[in-house]
């Protein structure tokens, strides 16, 4: 019974400290736009050489797999590159100097991408769904979270996919 008189003050504290979020659920604008962008149908039977075909484009793309779970349908994966070039470094310095401010640039970043594969429903075939996203830090250790929006990205992934799915449905 102490314990309780004495934990109930300190969890009454944090739950106050925890601000009232009422839209958690509620969708954006866009939000049709972009699962229609991120989303394309292929006419396939075969789920699995459907994600060993995703698996391999990602690895080509220069991502390195992270997880995999064939029965559920899931790819995630990640790569590094470089934020900005030595030109811009430079570029961006000078102009900090003439202005009077400390120069900023994007120091590395981590790509991730996330794929999911489901039955369709009322047709044949596999729905496969990618979204890419990004985790930036700049040169003064700050981060930032951005999601990849780019219709050619999508675009040009779904081409390829469906060409080395096209490959090796054929045997090529």
């Amino acid at each position: 019974m102490k314990k309780i008189l004495v934990l109930s003050p300190i969890i009454l504290c944090l739950m106050s400290c925890v601000p009232p979020y009422q839209n958690y659920y509620l969708l954006d604008s866009q939000y049709l736009n972009r699962r229609q962008i991120e989303t394309r149908r292929f006419e396939t039977s075969d789920e699995q050489t459907m994600l060993i075909a995703s698996s391999q484009l990602l690895q080509d793309l220069g991502f390195t797999l992270e997880e995999s779970e064939t029965k559920l349908g899931l790819i995630t994966a990640s790569k590094d590159r470089e934020g900005a070039s030595t030109a811009a470094k430079i570029g961006l310095t000078l102009l900090a100097a003439f202005a009077g401010t400390q120069a900023t640039w994007d120091e590395d970043q981590r790509i991730y991408a996330t794929l999911v594969s489901t039955k369709s429903r009322g047709a044949s075939g596999f729905n496969v769904r990618i979204g890419f996203a990004r985790i930036i830090r700049d040169n003064h250790g700050h981060t930032r979270i951005e999601k990849i929006t780019a219709p050619e990205i999508y675009k040009d992934f779904f081409d390829k996919l469906g060409q080395s799915l096209f490959l090796t449905a054929n045997d090529i």
